[in-house]
């Protein structure tokens, strides 16, 4: 952590009265204290120079300085207590003129720099001439201005409240109250900077009070001027030395573990010592941390989450933060069980002031439920409501105010049925719940209460899947029943007393429901019927159906059919070169050629023979009429058998 000092030589009003070669010796330092962490870095900066004569200016001798005017009645002495110097002050005592107000001469500030006055406000309701402005528009306001009075620039306003604005709001509702004390109803030292439009060699300044309520009231003073104007960018003029034994440094980091004092010591460039600032003083903050926290936490049931906090943390820097082993940064802090009826759980926390220093310290948990469920009893039902529930326990705790209350509920966890009663009775089977609470804990357990002799809803079907229309026939195995409500699935319903055989037709999938049933007690089955799609399921067969399941022998083969060319030119030029038949639905052809002498020249088989043409022996075939026969052969052995003649041209 880093904090900044700065020195400001020139700005504080207090004065060497010895006088330099070039002037008066001004220097001030704000803070004067201050206090940090240990091993924090502080930049200690100062800025310092020589006030030129003639611009540091006060009242001790209860005249106003030359070319200076007042208006609005003044005086020039202590008429409302002692200032900081014990010296007479100005003093906007009447308000005649209703614009009190105190004007410099003109002063070369071109080099910047700043203004340092000291100032007080009366305090509202006081007696004359200590009356003070209590109006928000009451308030002084610090003008300049550079062509000799004409005109007037603010440079801050000082409300009546004790804060500052950019200018005067104009506006007359109350700012204090009367008694009310304010920053500005003590003596203070105000440093301004002088704004960049102010930095000529000619420049007024001018304190203003531009509305008061008459010359009874709204009195202020003013005291210890200094037009410090001899800053960047005309040059240093002083050398600074410091205490701790740094030479001509206007600022230096110091890293203190203890506390630290030192002062600025300020020379001219000739040696020539002209003035001091009060005395630093940097304290360090000391690693005493104190606070209080508990050794041990008791938690009487899992899911109690106790809360516990670090308390009376202090005689340390603040913030203070805490970071636990949950983890949590919240202080106090939920500390979570483990969840287990008996345990004991260690948690730690780091406990952190504003300086980082660090305490570590830890809370025991102890988890020790003392209320049990020690047995829970169930007597069965049968298909009557005769059963019942009871639950016996041990280590509750009691008040005045608070006993064991028992909740159960059932049958079925969502049963809206509650009794508070360690026992219950008349019940149908079916689980039960309970919960057992005290006056810190609360248990919960759960019974199943059983039936006797219960019924059993059973059957099954021939054939269980099959083709629209499906008739099935349906057998009911159901025991210990006499009731049986059958829904068929296929918008038929019955309710019977025997088992016998029921036959019941389907055309699309459905699902059978039975219910058996015995007084109050019933059972339920479920069967599905499934109803294929039925049909061809060859993808050769005319009548195939792509959506089948099933087969259905309905299959109709495709019948061959067959188209013959009646002339064929075999001259090898890549057109119409072979003689074959185009078929269709054929799985295998038997082809025979013969001349027009009854001689076989050629003779295929398979699923596209052809004749090139040719002789057996290779020779070309001779132009003219030829003799053709075939025998189709299709699916499950259809045949087309047929014959004609073709032309070979060459």
């Amino acid at each position: 952590m880093k904090r900044l000092i700065t020195l400001l030589l020139g700005t504080f009003a207090l004065f060497n009265q010895s006088i330099a070669q070039n002037g008066y010796c001004s220097i001030t330092i704000s803070p004067l204290d201050t206090t940090v962490c240990m091993g924090d870095s502080v930049l200690v900066t100062t800025t310092s120079n020589l006030l030129n004569a003639g611009q540091a200016f006060n009242f001790n001798s209860a005249a106003l300085p030359s070319n200076w005017s007042v208006a609005g009645g003044t005086s020039f002495s202590a008429p409302c207590g002692q200032n900081t110097t014990g010296t007479a002050y100005y003093w906007a005592a009447s308000a005649g003129s209703g614009t009190p107000q105190i004007t410099t001469s003109a002063f070369d500030i071109s080099c910047g720099g700043f203004i340092s006055f000291d100032m007080v406000y009366a305090t509202q309701g006081g007696a004359a001439p200590c009356e003070g402005p209590d109006l928000a528009n009451e308030g002084v306001t610090l003008q300049y201005s550079t062509d000799g009075g004409i005109t007037w620039n603010v440079i801050v306003y000082y409300s009546p409240g004790g804060y500052t604005l950019p200018n005067n709001p104009g506006t007359t509702g109350s700012a204090v109250g009367a008694g009310q004390t304010t920053p500005y109803t003590t003596w203070g030292t105000f440093n301004v900077p002088i704004p960049p439009g102010a930095t000529t060699t000619g420049t007024m300044f001018q304190w203003i009070q531009t509305s008061s309520s008459g010359s009874c009231c709204d009195n202020w003073g003013l005291d210890n001027i200094v037009i410090n104007a001899t800053g960047a960018p005309c040059g240093s003029t002083t050398v600074v030395n410091w205490t701790n034994g740094l030479q001509d440094t206007d600022s230096f980091w110091v890293v203190p573990y203890a506390d630290t004092t030192f002062q600025a010591l300020v020379y001219d460039t000739a040696g020539n010592y002209q003035c001091q600032s009060p005395i630093i003083n940097i304290n360090v903050y000391p690693d005493a941390m104190t606070y209080d926290l508990v050794d041990t936490v008791f938690t009487y049931c899992p899911d109690a989450t106790p809360s516990v906090g670090v308390l009376n943390a202090g005689n340390s820097q603040t913030p203070f933060t805490y970071e636990w082993s949950t983890p949590s940064t919240t202080n106090p802090t939920i500390l979570p069980t483990s969840g287990l009826e008996h345990d004991t759980l260690l948690y730690y926390v780091t406990i952190t002031d504003g300086c980082g220093y660090t305490r570590e310290d830890s809370v025991y948990m102890v988890i020790n439920q003392l209320l049990q469920i020690d047995t829970i009893y169930m007597g069965p039902a049968t298909c009557e409501p005769t059963g019942y529930v009871s639950v016996q326990i041990s280590g509750q705790t009691v008040t005045p105010q608070t006993g064991v209350s028992y909740n159960w509920s059932g049958p079925g966890p969502n049963s809206p049925n509650f009794i508070n009663a360690s026992v219950w009775t008349d019940l149908s089977s079916g689980w039960y719940y309970v919960t057992v609470e005290d006056a810190v804990c609360d248990v919960n357990d759960s019974v199943f209460v059983d039936i006797l002799n219960p019924p059993i809803a059973s059957f099954s079907i021939t054939p269980e899947l099959g083709c629209s229309p499906l008739e099935v026939t349906i057998t009911n195995n159901s025991q210990n029943a006499s009731t049986f409500e059958w829904n068929f699935g296929n918008g038929q319903t019955t309710t019977v007393n025997n088992l016998n055989t029921i036959t019941q037709t389907y055309t699309e999938d459905a699902q059978i429901q039975l219910t058996a049933s015995e007084g109050n007690c019933d059972d339920v089955a479920f069967f599905p019927v499934v109803i294929n799609i039925c049909g061809c399921t060859d993808p050769i067969a005319i009548n195939f159906n792509p959506l089948a399941e099933v087969d259905d022998g309905s299959c109709i083969p495709p019948t061959p059919t067959v188209e013959v060319p009646n002339v064929f030119t075999p001259n090898e030029d890549g057109d119409n070169d072979f003689f074959f038949l185009n078929a269709t639905n054929a799985i295998n052809i038997d082809l025979t050629i013969i001349n027009r002498w009854g001689n076989i020249v050629f003779e295929g088989s398979g699923i596209n023979p052809a004749w090139n043409g040719k002789t057996d022996n290779g020779a070309e075939a001779t132009d003219g009429v030829y003799f053709y026969k075939y025998k189709l052969t299709g699916y499950q052995d259809a045949v087309l058998e047929g014959h004609g003649f073709l032309h070979l041209q060459r």
